[in-house]
């Protein structure tokens, strides 16, 4: 990747590239659910949410891209609290203060080496965006988050009608970017919605590893990114 041909845009998933949930996801749910009559242990919560988690695929069971919707979103969402919530009678109270709670900016922490680095993205020349498969609450998500600020767009899959990896979603935020394929960079750690779909549209990605996985294009903090950029 030289730095003469470098995109112009860095686009970067949200969830487990930039922001992550804090306290985990499993322990609010376990402190929302337990105030709301389930007995579950905590980690009963994580292992039935895990599972109830699994069927948000990127694309239907006979291969068609993944459809969505900010209604579509709410509808997943209390399905998993009603799978992970067997035994809480009022699933919909429940579920809307679980909703809520991760609207809030205060639910989400960025990864240490996002401030790190965007400052240099910025002194480079880069305009930075942001394309998850999340909901409207992302919007306000980011808005609190002071390492966000100087990302342009928050491009979402509801509002789009799209997930990831569909080539839909990443036709959008071309249109949304008012960019090319060629001046894009796509970052992100699903090997699936974000790699293998930004690379099927056409897209150059880097895989975000925070596992410590090696290989070409896979890097395992944003550290590494401007020289990998830079083709240093």
């Amino acid at each position: 990747m030289s730095a003469a041909r470098g995109p112009r845009w860095i686009i970067f998933d949200a969830v487990g590239t930039l922001i992550f949930a804090d306290p985990p996801v499993h322990l609010v749910y376990h402190r929302i659910g337990s105030a709301h009559g389930s007995r579950l242990s905590a980690g009963e919560v994580r292992t039935r949410f895990r599972s109830a988690f699994s069927s948000r695929t990127g694309a239907t069971a006979d291969g068609a891209p993944r459809k969505t919707s900010e209604s579509e979103e709410r509808r997943f969402w209390r399905a998993v609290v009603a799978d992970v919530f067997p035994d809480v009678s009022d699933v919909t109270a429940c579920f809307g203060e679980l909703f809520e709670h991760f609207a809030s900016a205060t639910a989400w922490q960025c990864f240490a080496d996002v401030a790190e680095t965007v400052p240099i993205f910025q002194s480079r020349g880069f305009r930075l965006a942001i394309a998850s498969n999340f909901d409207g609450r992302l919007h306000r998500v980011c808005r609190g988050l002071e390492e966000l600020t100087a990302f342009e767009k928050v491009i979402v899959s509801s509002e789009v009608g799209y997930a990831k990896p569909a080539r839909q979603f990443f036709d959008s935020l071309l249109e949304q970017c008012g960019c090319s394929r060629d001046s894009v960079v796509f970052v992100g750690d699903d090997a699936v919605a974000d790699i293998a779909g930004a690379r099927q549209s056409g897209l150059e990605a880097v895989h975000l590893d925070r596992t410590g996985r090696q290989g070409d294009q896979v890097i395992q903090t944003l550290t590494e990114l401007p020289a990998l950029l830079s083709g240093s």
